[in-house]
């Protein structure tokens, strides 16, 4: 090994620290630009915060200052309208409501409402697209004026389209059901003061808008403002962002309804259209004669039926609009009331149609065909029992009056206490004050009592009850229509009602003009949240959330908020980085040839020090020496490299040398353990390894390219010939040593011998009683006991030949054994007697007097010899081999009748069971890389080519050189070992041949048979370890030739 010379002067690592300050620049480039990414990342969001305040401020602004106009407006007009000493004409009116008009674009249209059903109105078709559409007006009309008179069938609602002149450009005229009476903003008007109405569907235009109006004696003036506008306020451009922004914006009130938005919130599921029913002439004119038909709409039963920002909404709603479609009835919502005050309207006689009514109600006149049908669900507060039956229900429940509930649940619940409310919104608000114990309802409006508060305080479990049927009821006036209805019901198809059930019940679609989004809901009220960017997670996309409340001069609870996609706020903070960064790359490149000069003294010593660790890894401690450098530090770790080199060095050859003998104490302790297999573990490695080296010198077929690749190689294939029988350690002694078929712990000949001993002092006592009897002549008697004990003699030479085994027994020697069996003998002596505690187990019970007379040779219960436990085999050791029923079956005439050899079924698995052992006891080994296929090749000595062999039942395929060797080496060390007790050591040349008919059968590989013999292995070995007598002359020629 070479030693670097010594060098005068030596230097610490400290020398050339200064390498480092690439890192250093770096991390202080780092920290920078991270800095710089933070503060951009506030300044980025504080001006966003900073436009939204501005867009919310604006917003808030353009609410408060059509609160303040339409207020204003509204008392201006009142004020106007009500001077005593004046009579306006209608040419005035028009002109001071066209200029109110002019003057507020926000304002849709005024009207006044009078007690006596009179309803004049002048429409802005300027306000927007949608009015100028809904409308149906030209593009020469600019305003459209609605006058309705008339009671009943007779009334009529005219609208003039006139331009700005007020020149009439058309009239149309058409019956009407619009009262104003009716209306909301007509009830909740007073004197005093403006009432503003929730939002509502507005009735003629279709479109929903919020009313703003004032009472005037017997009279009500109004102002219509179209909430549609205000999504103009808050689209993206008017926020500062691009259409492509992806922000989502929002004005909503404090039930979370959406007042505007720029963005569509509704997912339409398309209805199959209707086909008109075929109806009966006289059914056809009450149609066409009928006016439109006032229907209820509740507030807030979702999802059937519910005004969302006045628009109806819902399944029955839905269900309704097939119904017209199917009929050609025409209907007209009425909603913004109570349910309590919808019911009185219907009796009244104001609103014609009342849906969704649960129960007979035999004042509401003759209901219709089933509607639809919907589960009850019962609510009540988390801490309390929610029960699943209401029959014998003790407390009370609430439910919403007016539509049949109560009477529903009086049908068929009679004892129930039930307590009626105005509203749901009234029974929920009960329900959480702890007024009312439990809300029944359907499951799907009552599973929406959390809504988007998101709270637990109420569970809502379905109750045991049949589905509750809904009808409708139709005013007495209208009754001939009921029969339209109910034939409209059963029309409609299975795809309609699967396509309601998909869009209401199945979905929250139904919650369209809600907030989408409940994080956004949930922010709102807490006030630490405003006029700020909060983080939050929606639907698994990071968000920036605004919100902000927002003030009209009618008060109220509004707010304002938009949800930003992240990279809006950090895009343009990240592009900043991005140049940052790559400016810095751009100076730490320049700088890189530099920093790389100053670290080469140190990196080249380096990277020879690695290229030594992987010789050191690879076993090539012959090729490492120390590094020639400078630096003081990497000198000291080259001379600890060559000291620990040194040091694996001679622990490797320990733990080789050490590894060696364990395994030659293991393969010594396996031959010494019986003269089966003494010396067997010794020699098999050594007609291995002669095979393997002449395989690796043969230049031709398929040994070509066959050769170890280092000494460890071929190391790993002498360890693995040398453990190949290293499971015979587990197997029993008197199995691997059976050189009998009755051996057994003992050669149980004797006991059989013994029995033979009975027989015939039995036939020489027979013979003497008779000869002192006189009953026989002499020497007849003595000449028949003669014979029998020839016979006698010649049975148990016979059985006695049986036992020893051969290579082959015929049929009718089987058949003599079993004949022989059959002779009997007296027993006198009970034979459980002095057994072990096994045998006791082992042997059954017998109540049987002595003496008994018992078969000569016998297959009895106790020598049947039971498994523990069963034999099982791990999937990856990839064994398949027969498994007999009986560990150990030591039957008399069971073992004599063995047609070859000595060994049982049960003994041969026995035996066959080391090489499980072996795998287990080797796979269980950490054997390091070089040793890994050791478990594979001292494994595979019992497999055939043609896969017949064991344990796992391989093919050629499967089967490598070296395993084919150890295949040869072990089957020749077997035929011509002379230390087997139960056969001959077989001569040289009946040891070829036999392997020769193997070879041809394919239980070893010819082309390692051939060369076992052309290079003289086979005679090599056997001059080295067989006496002279055995190794006779073999005419390998005419097995070469094959």
């Amino acid at each position: 090994m070479k030693r670097s010379s010594e060098l005068k002067s030596k230097y610490s690592i400290k020398f050339i620290v200064s390498s480092m300050f690439m890192l250093v620049t770096a991390l202080t480039a780092i920290f920078a630009m991270g800095m710089q990414y933070y503060f951009g990342q506030k300044m980025s969001q504080e001006h966003v915060i900073s436009r939204l305040s501005t867009a919310a401020a604006d917003v808030s602004e353009y609410i408060h200052q059509v609160d303040s106009n339409a207020i204003s407006s509204t008392r201006m007009l009142k004020s106007f309208l009500s001077m005593s000493d004046h009579n306006f004409s209608e040419k005035e009116i028009l002109t001071l409501f066209a200029q109110v008009l002019d003057e507020n674009p926000f304002i849709q249209s005024l009207y006044v409402g009078s007690e006596n059903e009179d309803f004049f109105q002048i429409i802005n078709l300027k306000t927007s697209v949608t009015i100028r559409d809904k409308m149906s007006a030209d593009a020469v009309d600019r305003w459209a004026i609605a006058k309705a008179t008339g009671i009943g069938p007779d009334r009529q609602m005219i609208v003039s389209y006139v331009d700005s002149s007020f020149n009439v450009n058309r009239t149309v005229a058409s019956k009407t059901s619009f009262y104003p009476t009716r209306r909301p903003w007509f009830i909740g008007a007073t004197e005093t003061n403006v009432y503003k109405t929730e939002p509502y569907l507005f009735k003629n235009m279709k479109v929903t808008g919020q009313s703003y109006a004032i009472r005037s004696g017997k009279d009500v003036i109004g102002i219509d403002i179209e909430l549609s506008t205000l999504n103009s306020k808050i689209a993206s451009t008017a926020l500062g962002m691009s259409l492509e922004s992806g922000a989502e914006s929002f004005i909503f009130n404090h039930k979370g309804e959406v007042i505007a938005s720029n963005i569509d919130l509704e997912r339409d599921i398309e209805v199959p259209p209707s086909e008109p029913l075929t109806l009966t002439e006289p059914q056809r004119a009450l149609v066409m004669n009928s006016p439109a038909l006032l229907v209820s709409n509740q507030n807030d039963w979702g999802p059937y039926d519910f005004s969302q920002a006045g628009e109806p909404q819902g399944y029955a709603v839905d269900l309704l609009r097939i119904l017209s479609q199917q009929t050609g009835l025409e209907f007209d919502f009425i909603n913004g009331f109570e349910s309590i005050t919808l019911s009185k309207k219907y009796l009244r006689g104001t609103i014609d149609v009342l849906h969704s009514v649960s129960g007979e109600v035999p004042e509401y006149g003759e209901q219709s065909a089933t509607m639809y049908t919907a589960d009850l669900a019962i609510a009540g507060k988390s801490q309390r029992f929610i029960p699943t039956s209401l029959k014998n229900f003790p407390d009370e429940v609430g439910v919403v009056c007016g539509f049949g509930m109560k009477e529903w649940l009086q049908q068929n619940y009679p004892k129930l206490n039930i307590v009626e409310f105005e509203s749901l919104s009234d029974a929920k608000e009960a329900l959480e004050k702890g007024e009312i114990p439990y809300l029944v309802d359907t499951y799907l409006t009552l599973d929406e009592l959390n809504g988007l508060e998101r709270t637990s305080t109420v569970t809502v479990r379905k109750l045991d009850a049949k589905p509750v049927p809904y009808h409708i009821y139709i005013n007495q006036k209208h009754a001939g229509l009921l029969e339209v209805l109910n034939l409209a019901i059963e029309s409609i198809t299975p795809e309609q009602r699967e396509a309601l059930t998909q869009k209401w019940l199945e979905s929250n679609h139904w919650r369209g003009t809600f907030v989408p989004y409940p994080e956004v809901f949930q922010l709102s009220k807490d006030t630490s949240n405003y006029n700020t960017m909060v983080r939050r997670s929606i639907e698994g996309q990071n968000y920036f959330v605004y919100v902000t409340p927002i003030s009209s001069s009618s008060g109220g609870d509004d707010y304002f908020s938009v949800v930003i996609p992240k990279e809006i706020v950090t895009d343009a903070v990240t592009e900043r980085l991005f140049n940052s960064l790559l400016f810095t790359a751009l100076v730490m490149l320049g700088l890189f040839p530099l920093a790389w000069r100053l670290g080469t003294p140190m990196t080249r010593s380096i990277y020879a020090l690695k290229a030594r660790t992987r010789k050191i890894r690879a076993r090539n401690f012959d090729q490492v020496w120390p590094v020639t450098t400078r630096v003081k530090e990497i000198d000291e770790l080259s001379d600890a490299m060559m000291e620990m080199v040194a040091e694996i060095q001679s622990h490797e050859k320990q733990q080789e040398e050490f590894v060696e003998a364990f395994i030659r104490l293991i393969a010594q302790a396996i031959d010494d353990k019986s003269p089966y297999t003494a010396g067997h573990c010794n020699r098999v490695p050594e007609i291995g390894m002669m095979l393997a080296e002449a395989a690796e010198k043969c230049q031709s077929g398929k040994f070509k390219n066959f050769a170890f690749q280092n000494d460890a190689e071929r190391r790993e294939f002498r360890i693995a010939a040398w453990l190949h029988d290293c499971g015979k350690i587990t197997t029993p002694e008197h199995i691997v040593d059976k050189g009998t078929k009755l051996e057994a712990n003992y050669n149980r000949i004797n006991e059989i011998r013994t029995r033979f001993e009975v027989l015939r002092r039995d036939l020489e006592i027979e013979y003497l009683n008779a000869l002192l009897r006189g009953e026989v002549n002499k020497d007849a008697a003595k000449a028949e006991f003669e014979e029998k004990v020839r016979q006698l003699d010649d049975d148990f030479e016979f059985i006695a030949n049986a036992n020893i085994g051969g290579e082959f027994m015929s049929e009718d020697k089987i058949e003599r054994v079993k004949k022989i069996a059959e002779k009997t003998w007296l027993r006198y002596f009970d034979d459980r007697l002095g057994l072990s505690p096994f045998e006791e187990m082992n042997k059954p019970i017998s109540n049987t007097q002595l003496p008994i007379r018992e078969k000569l040779l016998e297959d009895k219960p106790e020598h049947i010899i039971k498994r523990i436990r069963p034999v099982e085999f791990a999937p990856e050791h990839g064994i398949q081999m027969q498994v007999p029923e009986h560990q150990y079956n030591m039957g008399e005439v069971y073992n004599l009748t063995i047609s070859r050899g000595t060994l049982t079924p049960e003994d041969r698995f026995k035996i066959n069971e080391h090489m499980i052992s072996g795998i287990k006891m080797l796979e269980a080994l950490p054997f390091p890389p070089e040793l890994s296929n050791v478990p594979r090749y001292a494994s595979t000595h019992h497999e055939t080519l043609k896969g017949t062999g064991y344990p796992r039942k391989l093919s050629a395929d499967d089967l490598s050189i070296p395993e084919r060797i150890l295949v040869i080496a072990d089957i020749f060390e077997a035929l011509t070992a002379g230390d087997r007790p139960y056969k001959k050591a077989k001569p040289v040349s009946v040891a070829i041949d036999i392997m020769y008919k193997m070879a041809l059968d394919e239980h070893l590989d010819m082309d390692l048979f051939l060369l076992f013999l052309e290079s003289g292995v086979y005679l090599e070995y056997a001059k080295k370890f067989m006496p002279e007598t055995q190794v006779d002359e073999v005419n390998i020629q005419k097995y070469l030739s094959h």
